[in-house]
């Protein structure tokens, strides 16, 4: 017997269930749909939500009912001409934030690029827990959209097997700002081995020979990337790698003082620090100010600068931006060329960061 999740009608999740069978081909064109008994029996219900599921997948164009023997999927056109939203041509873009200066740019840009290939765009700024972004995706792969970019806050196994399902269906979808390695998709992200390493190039380049490194957990490709990039640039330069100098900001772990200070408690003590975003920085300059070090007089801080928190804090930092209006531009590009043709060569794409010196932002603020 299947497991009912609690927090979504009994009828809305057989539907949603279903509807990703078809789409996935697992219920090809013509195939039998389990009937509502069988429904019933398969999730430990009574007949009253299957008869509902069914009735609206026959409503939406999913399946064709034939009195006497059965339910049917549906032909592709039927569901595409009854799923088209407003009769326009429409796609989606869905974001974890708004309040983000860098995600505010990547919304612009493929809003911009969508308009001008005739698409009408729709967009979703929203913060989700796993369970929940699965069941975004999957509802927004059947709400009728042509294609969607998105980021992938949570790629855990349930959600991943259902974006090979999108791609085995040949369901336009771009990944943003991070990517799956090893999966097979389109996607649009900053180099961010390149982001990294240059940060810390420029450090050594400075004659810095102790340099920590701040960030969130290494839980995606962007700051796994990064710190892959720092520790290249280290390596590089004949410098060691030492884990002491490495600082994990966590929900639940230790506060950004306590970091901070363990990591300058060290006898030779870091003379300056990478950051993954400038989140990361300005609680780093917060903590450090505290502990009695000056920024930069004893300490240098290098970040990916996305919110522009090193012009708005007045403090010299070396900053390096995505580029994210572009990436909202490719994005748009890259969906709209895997909606014309499912079966041309998946497109991968690194943009190079814009990296800037403090001495390069005292000239562009005045």
């Amino acid at each position: 017997m299947v497991e009912l999740p609690p927090d979504i009608p009994v009828y809305a999740y057989i539907k949603r269930e279903l509807k990703n069978q078809i789409e996935s081909g697992e219920l090809p064109e013509g195939a039998r749909v389990p009937s509502e008994f069988e429904l019933a029996r398969m999730y430990g219900v009574s007949r009253n939500p299957t008869r509902q599921a069914l009735r609206d997948m026959e409503l939406e164009g999913y399946i064709i009912r034939i009195p006497g023997r059965g339910s049917f999927v549906a032909p592709r056109q039927q569901r595409q001409r009854v799923l088209s939203v407003n009769g326009w041509r429409t796609v989606a873009i869905a974001c974890p934030e708004l309040e983000c200066h860098y995600t505010r740019l990547v919304v612009r840009g493929f809003i911009e690029a969508s308009a001008e290939r005739g698409l009408h765009p729709m967009v979703y700024f929203m913060r989700l827990s796993n369970e929940a972004e699965f069941d975004f995706l999957a509802d927004l792969r059947n709400s009728g959209v042509e294609g969607m970019a998105f980021w992938l806050q949570h790629p855990c196994e349930k959600t991943l097997e259902l974006l090979k399902k999108f791609e085995r269906s040949k369901f336009p979808f771009v990944l943003i700002d991070r990517y799956v390695r090893g999966m097979n998709s389109d996607f649009v992200v900053t180099d961010n081995v390149d982001a990294g390493y240059q940060l810390t190039k420029v450090l050594v380049e400075r004659g810095h020979r102790r340099i920590g490194f701040m960030t969130t957990e290494l839980d995606n490709t962007a700051t796994e990337d990064r710190h892959t990039g720092y520790q290249k640039a280290l390596q590089e330069a004949g410098l060691d790698y030492e884990p002491e100098l490495i600082a994990v900001f966590t929900a639940n772990g230790d506060s950004p003082g306590t970091l901070v200070s363990r990591v300058m408690a060290h006898r030779k003590r870091p003379s300056a620090f990478v950051c993954t975003n400038d989140g990361i920085a300005e609680k780093l300059v917060d903590c450090l100010m505290e502990l009695g070090y000056q920024v930069p007089g004893d300490v240098e801080v290098a970040t990916v600068d996305d919110n522009q928190f090193a012009d708005a804090s007045e403090i010299p930092m070396i900053t390096i931006s995505q580029a994210g209006y572009e990436m909202g531009r490719r994005s748009a590009d890259v969906l709209l060329g895997r909606i014309q043709d499912p079966t041309r060569e998946y497109q991968q794409v690194f943009l190079k960061a814009t990296l800037r010196l403090p001495q390069e932002q005292a000239v562009a603020e005045g």
